[in-house]
């Protein structure tokens, strides 16, 4: 029952079925990981039936597999909940009475009434869930392959969560539904039954987010968590890698609904595919860790800093420097893959206890992945002697990833009191509180397209193939191309943009001179804006130490492609602060839910009581929109609606109204733009381009009495354009919702 990892593919680019390397297996990423799922421990060895959470990284033709295992244990599922449940006829009494079978599986006592839910050894069984969490590290053709052929994304039964790197251009799904449109496969990406969501995401190597195993309601035993945290990789295109930190819980009592939560102990993985060094000089080795004292870091000790102290890394390890290359015809610099030389230095730093390479090339056979292996060893004994350490006690021990093995990690191993402390307490000696997915926290990172700029200091010549990657995505940033050092620098303080790129063909040594200015002499925006040098021909590690010094974010040292180029601005846009807030939860949220739902308002039709109410706050306040908007589990949904053609629904993180519904009086917000819960929003930065908005929350009643109302909505006043209330505006919006909540009084008498 510890946190299980299981490898279902492992070699890159394309499938191989070949013999010659069916030891380590032919197919393209795949990996599952099971967080920990403690039975219970009772006197009487009861099982709660809880299970943990899967998550899979990387959906590579290894994901067929993996889904006929998901499959039999879902028909296994079914079959024990249906052999808990089914007593025979002999073993009804005359009136219906409850009954006790054991059954051939080991279940026993369980127990069947009118209202007695199924129990195995006197537990209440957890409701079984299906589906689970699907971690991409980017879309390229060997990490989704496998997707079309995962059955269960298929079955209406499964959910399941797909997050991925978002991008300035097109959405995860957009991008998934490309490789099932009908010229290349026979369904589509719409077609799928489960209940799918796909989310982008962004690097957050701090925060990230929580996922829960399934725990029963009645069960106070040991449980766990695992955090989720990302970070973009070096790779032709936007690519993340993925820390999976497990902690354990323990409950506080039998009695009591508050957890223990653990907090150093836990056990964590790094999924790093696929990445080359930003220095590529590194390939060869050569990798110093990074002096504490220093304020700033390269690149490459920043991507070491992700995945320190893991107790499993699995990293891209798809080449030897040999093949790697640089400089000669058949050169693989800038095809985004690491060496095996490179990999296990950085693992050896980073003090992770298992490296697993990963990646392996599609030409590699078994025997040469043996080679490999066996060199991959050396390497780190040798750096554990350079170290001064025993050769004979290597402390990173080294494998090559192969189809089927697992490896387990028990997050609860050396567990007592002194390791954990009461939930959202923070313990000098053990680390940070917990924060969960519900909790009042940022939403993953959104797209900050809106006012974005990108100054290019480029001959006019050689911007045009990175302009137009640029200005052909939606939402595309602003992009300003000028040669003039004076100009260059009058352009960025003026207008502040939000990355900065140079081209040192242009400017010679005199370029980092430019970010020396910029960094020195322009205030907050200047110390903090993503600036990337391109080096001249002949420039080495003299011209990279200058970019670290003045801490800029990217050293391209040439050739590269302008697709590699405009990854690596994406990366930097992608990075900016995020201003948009997720509003928390009521208290009441079960509650409030249940009193929307009995309005029997969700998905009814138009209706002119509502309209015309809507129609007059429109014109009274001159706004262009006008809305009674309906905040249910995961939307907001539009009961009546001046303004929004078309619009019948949104996502309930976009809604402003799921702020305003958690106040007893009108939210009123002058100007998105300003507002840090606010100025992100995908409805500020795109259509309708919100700037003001003022609600009104709408109650109604949880009892026939009358009594007890709660906030199901609100009626929302918006425009374009900034602005603010006058008191008398106040209270006739306040008017204006009491009219509406009049219309719902006049509902339930009827």
């Amino acid at each position: 029952n510890n946190m299980k990892i299981q490898i279902y593919g492992c070699r890159g680019s394309i499938p191989r079925p070949n013999p010659e390397m069916a030891r380590y297996g032919g197919n393209t990423p795949c990996i599952e990981v099971v967080s920990s799922s403690r039975q219970c421990d009772s006197v009487d060895g009861g099982d709660c039936g809880r299970v943990g959470h899967r998550i899979i990284l990387d959906l590579g033709s290894g994901a067929v597999d993996l889904g006929q295992k998901v499959m039999g244990e879902m028909f296994q599922a079914k079959k024990r909940q249906q052999a808990e449940q089914e007593i025979p006829n002999e073993g009804r009494g005359e009136e219906g009475g409850r009954s006790s079978i054991t059954t051939s599986d080991g279940l026993d006592e369980v127990k069947v009434g009118e209202k007695e839910e199924p129990k195995r050894n006197n537990v209440k069984l957890a409701p079984q869930k299906f589906g689970g969490t699907i971690l991409l590290t980017h879309t390229h053709w060997d990490h989704i392959q496998g997707l079309p052929f995962f059955v269960p994304l298929y079955l209406p039964q499964f959910e399941w969560t797909i997050y991925g790197p978002r991008g300035i251009a097109k959405s995860l799904q957009e991008i998934l539904s490309g490789q099932m449109q009908h010229e290349y496969f026979p369904v589509r990406l719409g077609d799928m039954a489960s209940k799918t969501k796909y989310q982008g995401l962004c690097e957050d190597m701090e925060k990230g987010f929580w996922l829960e195993g399934d725990i029963s309601t009645d069960c106070d035993h040991p449980t766990s968590s695992i955090k989720v945290t990302s970070k973009y990789l070096n790779h032709s295109v936007l690519t993340l890698g993925y820390k999976l930190e497990e902690f354990a819980q323990v409950p506080l009592s039998s009695t009591s609904n508050q957890l223990f939560r653990r907090k150093k102990r836990g056990v964590s993985m790094a999924y790093i595919t696929d990445h080359e060094p930003f220095d590529h000089a590194l390939a060869n080795g050569g990798f110093t860790p990074r002096d504490p004292r220093k304020p700033n870091c390269t690149a490459d000790q920043y991507h070491v800093q992700f995945f320190e102290d893991v107790d499993i890394l699995v990293h891209d390890c798809q080449y030897l420097f040999s093949e790697y290359a640089p400089g000669s015809p058949t050169s693989k610099e800038y095809w985004g893959h690491s060496t095996v030389e490179y990999v296990v230095e950085v693992a050896f730093y980073a003090n992770v206890k298992q490296l697993l390479l990963f990646h392996h090339d599609p030409q590699r056979s078994d025997d040469q992945m043996d080679d490999l292996l066996i060199y991959a060893r050396e390497l780190a004994v040798k750096l554990e002697e350079k170290c001064g350490g025993d050769k004979e006690n290597v402390r990173l021990k080294v494998d090559a990833a192969k189809e089927g093995d697992t490896y387990d990690l028990d997050p609860y191993v050396f567990l007592d009191e002194n390791d954990v402390s009461i939930d959202g307490d923070v313990s000098e000696s053990n680390g940070e509180s917990i924060h969960h997915a519900n909790d009042d926290v940022s939403p993953p990172r959104s797209v900050n397209t809106g006012q974005q700029c990108v100054l290019l200091g480029f001959y006019e010549s050689a911007s045009g193939p990175i302009r137009d990657m640029l200005e052909s995505t939606d939402n595309s940033p602003k992009v300003e191309v000028l040669q003039s050092r004076d100009e260059l620098l009058h352009f960025a303080e003026q207008n502040h943009p939000s990355v900065i790129v140079l081209d040192n063909l242009l400017f010679g040594c005199t370029g980092f001179e430019f970010c020396k200015v910029i960094r020195t002499e322009m205030g907050e925006w200047g110390k903090n804006v993503p600036m990337l040098v391109i080096a001249c021909p002949g420039e080495g590690q003299r011209a990279r130490l200058t970019a670290e010094r003045l801490n800029l974010d990217d050293f391209i040292q040439g050739p590269y492609s302008p697709s590699y180029l405009f990854t690596r601005i994406q990366v930097s846009l992608l990075r900016m602060p995020l201003r948009w807030r997720r509003a928390p939860l009521a208290e009441n949220e079960s509650e409030r839910l249940a009193t929307l739902q009995s309005t029997g308002l969700l998905d009814s039709l138009p209706e002119e009581r509502f309209d015309r109410i809507t129609r007059l706050a429109k014109a009274m306040f001159k706004v262009p929109i006008s809305l009674v908007s309906l905040v249910d589990e995961d939307r907001q949904w539009f009961k009546s609606n001046q303004g929004l053609a078309g619009a019948t629904e949104t996502p309930r993180d976009y809604a402003f109204c799921s702020h305003a519904i958690l106040t007893d009086d009108i939210m009123v917000v002058p100007d998105a733009l300003q507002d840090e819960r606010f100025a992100d929003n995908p409805l500020v930065e795109g259509s309708p381009n919100i700037r003001f908005y003022a609600g009104c929350p709408i109650k109604a009643s949880s009892c026939e009495d009358g009594s007890n109302k709660m906030p199901i909505g609100t009626l929302c006043v918006i425009d374009s354009k900034p602005r603010d209330l006058s008191e008398d505006e106040r209270r006739a919006l306040k008017d204006f919702g009491a009219m509406i909540e009049q219309e719902l009084e006049l509902s339930n008498d009827r």
